[in-house]
């Protein structure tokens, strides 16, 4: 005797599911900072090593590549890729930051940018706060809050129900 094809239980139609909880804003600002400044320090990391081989490919000394290593100008191909790949790092931590704390994405975010501005301007160890470094702390913060401003929009799209297709026909 052949028993009947499995069927998975019918769930209530009218019954919608539950929307995601908020997150604490705390866990959101550490999260957010964590991508940022772990994914920053990864990227340079990265970016330190290419040059280091590139460096010694070039016949230089040990001496000469360390002291190269020291002072990269800013202008060359491998600071221009950390400025752009950390200003990456510093957008996903503010989508990430938005995207934890699912309300109030904003003021937390804003939070978590200043408080990464003032992190920033406290490690920098190239001497006294110069207009390079106060151009790196306010991109950082605009990038903080570019990533906030996703994180927020992917939010409203997730807790919003859709709406009629557009190919629907009208009642």
């Amino acid at each position: 005797m052949s028993s009947p094809p499995f069927k998975p239980p019918q769930g209530d139609p009218a019954r919608k599911p539950r929307p995601p909880q908020p997150g604490s804003p705390l866990r959101a600002v550490l999260m957010g900072m964590a991508v940022d400044i772990v994914g920053s320090a990864l990227v340079g990391v990265v970016l330190l090593a290419i040059y280091a081989l590139q460096l010694q490919g070039s016949g230089m000394s040990e001496g000469d590549m360390r002291e190269a290593l020291k002072h990269i100008p800013p202008d060359s191909g491998v600071a221009v890729a950390g400025t752009l790949l950390g200003a990456l790092m510093s957008v996903f931590g503010g989508y990430v930051c938005a995207r934890v704390v699912r309300q109030d994405e904003y003021r937390v975010g804003l939070v978590m940018a200043a408080i990464l501005g003032l992190y920033g301007l406290l490690v920098d160890d190239s001497g006294p706060i110069d207009g390079l470094t106060l151009l790196f702390t306010v991109t950082t913060v605009a990038c903080n809050m570019l990533g906030v401003k996703y994180g927020a929009e992917h939010n409203r799209r997730r807790d919003t129900p859709p709406g009629p297709p557009s190919d629907a026909p009208a009642p």
